[in-house]
């Protein structure tokens, strides 16, 4: 496999690959400085390494530069806790930790990212990249129980890059406005496509929406990557989009039907999507010119995705993309399909639908509810903002749903009779309790998990919600 940041520079020496405020890096200055801190990184004696960054220029010279020195990175996200973090390397062998920011760890050697030019150089042999080593170590969110590591290779990412491009539509005169940070696959997916296909990456290192639409003006941006929450907050903040862009890509959490055409109704290129760590991002999209977006379906198969739905209603995923397996855990497969623990239904033309996690199914009195399908009729009801639906135990029953929605807690009547209409009985909430706050993980994604501890919390101490 070619050395992509390599290629990039001797075909596009002088061409912005990097722009962060006001400093620009073009191709060749950003390969010239990872063979410089490669070759110190090397120095330092380790295989793999855990990386502890943010969205910043020192952040992808860093990526770049032990790509080149071919030493896995293990990234950790920077909103755990010292002890989750902990957990997590030492669950996979992790003894140091290269950062871009202050971090104090026990028990792990910590590197500030300044220090490595003070380090002697080691010179790096040459030798070609072998698409099957890692790249890169994930961890899934883990709102469950442990957190799994999932082995993310060159030939993964690569022909995700391939899959998304093509669907897309982005190439080298493509400029990508990246939001998302960079130490979740979001994010991480975009510092990779953008080296692959030799096009301008605009780093954005905090979401704030009047310097979104500067830069989607400024820069003439072309393409760029949100979680829907964002794109909620950009529409509701204004609707100057510029007029260069091309592709506007949904991912990370679900998208409901209310925003997805909002966005449609001021003109927004949408591409609603689905993916995960296992899958080193999307494997399926739908455009915004495509008239089933508002259907309710993340889209079809990239060109290069193989998927079915097995017996029990589960998706199965066969790909270049897909993880070779987890550092920590037993990986789930069938005849070479990745089992991906979602609930999912595949129409006669390819298109699917998310029904939802497996885990989260609730089974009341024998009948199978999807906790989705009752959030997506929530979200219909005007004044919501968000919901999620957790499972409860039912003397009864045996589990029971339970509703929790962030909004003014005058339109509970106005839910009751929308759920009421487009509901079978024995879907409705046993229980609805409007909230403060829908408890959210660090990509933007519902915590069935953490919002099910404040409940039972709060329900044990008598408190309503």
């Amino acid at each position: 496999m070619e050395n992509w940041l390599k290629t990039a520079s001797e075909a596009a020496p002088e061409k912005t690959a990097v722009k962060f405020n006001s400093e620009t890096i073009t191709y060749e200055a950003l390969y010239r400085e990872a063979q410089t801190l490669a070759d110190r990184i090397k120095s330092l004696g380790e295989d793999r390494i855990g990386v502890f960054i943010y969205n910043s220029p020192e952040s992808l010279k860093l990526i770049h530069a032990m790509m080149q020195a071919r030493v896995e990175m293990v990234f950790i996200n920077t909103r755990l806790t010292p002890h989750e973090i902990r957990q997590q390397l030492n669950d996979v062998g992790v003894k140091m930790i290269i950062a871009t920011k202050p971090l104090e760890m026990k028990g792990f050697e910590v590197v500030r990212f300044e220090t490595l030019y003070d380090l002697a150089p080691v010179p790096l042999e040459e030798r070609p990249i072998n698409g099957d080593d890692i790249l890169s170590i994930m961890f899934t969110s883990g709102t469950t129980g442990r957190a799994k590591a999932v082995k993310q290779t060159y030939s993964n990412h690569y022909a995700s890059a391939k899959g998304c491009e093509k669907r897309f539509g982005y190439g080298a005169d493509s400029v990508w406005l990246q939001v998302n940070p960079i130490f979740h696959i979001s994010g991480l997916s975009i510092v990779l496509r953008c080296v692959i296909a030799q096009c301008t990456n605009i780093l954005v290192d905090k979401f704030d929406e009047e310097k979104i639409f500067k830069l989607l003006k400024d820069e003439k941006v072309t393409h760029t990557s949100l979680v829907p929450v964002m794109l909620q907050r950009l529409l509701k903040a204004g609707s100057d989009f510029g007029e260069n862009l091309e592709g506007i890509l949904l991912g990370g959490a679900g998208v409901t039907k209310k925003v997805l055409k909002e966005a449609l109704d001021n003109g927004l290129p949408v591409y609603n999507s689905f993916g995960m760590t296992e899958t080193c991002s999307q494997i399926v999209s739908i455009p915004y010119t495509d008239g089933k977006i508002l259907d309710g379906t993340v889209g079809k198969a990239l060109h290069n995705v193989e998927l079915k739905v097995d017996a029990g209603g589960e998706l199965l995923v066969r790909a270049e993309n897909v993880t070779p397996g987890y550092l920590n855990a037993d990986m789930e497969t069938v005849d070479g399909y990745f089992r991906t623990g979602d609930l999912a239904r595949l129409d006669e033309e390819g298109y699917l639908y998310i029904l939802d996690r497996r885990k989260d199914l609730i089974i009341s009195g024998g009948e199978n509810i999807y906790p989705k399908e009752i959030e997506d009729r929530v979200h219909e009801v005007d004044g919501v903002e968000t919901c999620v639906v957790i499972k409860a135990q039912d003397v009864q029953w045996g589990e029971t749903p339970v509703l929790l929605v962030q909004g003014d807690a005058g339109i509970k009547e106005d839910i009751l009779k929308h759920l009421t209409e487009t509901l079978a009985r024995y879907k409705m909430p046993s229980e609805i309790h409007f909230v403060d706050e829908v408890i959210m993980t660090s990509t933007g994604k519902v915590s069935r998990q953490k919002n099910y501890e404040k409940y039972i919390k709060n329900h044990q101490s008598g408190r309503p919600d």
